[in-house]
């Protein structure tokens, strides 16, 4: 075994184009193995930045009234009265928005975020740092369109100001 590694340094020696080729396609497949590990454990291996991570799990349905599997809100209604099986159940949908805080402050910007049900942090197991989360009343037609907004947001629009509470946002 060690005259076959001598043998073979040997040649790596007397053939520097052929060892430069090896160390490269080395190099590359070895670059090649750890972006692809770092992508595989970012999204699938490690849990979400949850508590309780393990157990959150996502409930389509399929209909040709709506796209990718999203739910119709009276279905989801309908699941949340009669399900039994989970601690809390919230409806998410991803949405953008143009924010802004009123004519002449700033000027408005387009942002992502959800329009979510009552029972959306407390599925994730959050609490927000001031305010408060959404409650059933939150969910009834004619109810007052009411707002949870990111910490960074907080702290970008608003500096940070706990009298952000009861503002209105366009």
């Amino acid at each position: 075994m060690l005259d076959d590694l001598r043998f073979a340094l040997r040649q790596l020696v007397k053939n520097p184009s052929v060892t430069i080729v090896a160390i490269f396609a080395l190099a590359l497949g070895i670059g090649a193995n750890t972006a692809i590990f770092s992508v595989v454990n970012a999204v699938l291996l490690r849990p979400l930045p949850y508590p309780d991570a393990d157990k959150l799990i996502v409930l389509r349905e399929r209909s040709n009234a709506f796209e990718r599997g999203s739910v119709g809100y009276m279905n989801w209604l309908d699941w949340h009265a009669a399900q039994k099986s989970f601690t809390e159940l919230a409806l998410v949908r991803r949405e953008s928005v143009n924010f802004s805080l009123g004519a002449g402050v700033g000027s408005p910007e387009r942002l992502r975020g959800v329009r979510a049900s009552s029972g959306f942090l407390t599925v994730l197991g959050l609490k927000p740092k001031i305010g408060r989360d959404l409650s059933g009343a939150d969910d009834t037609a004619g109810a007052p369109n009411v707002a949870l907004i990111s910490e960074s947001l907080w702290r970008h629009h608003f500096a940070g100001s706990p009298s952000v509470l009861g503002w209105r946002v366009l």
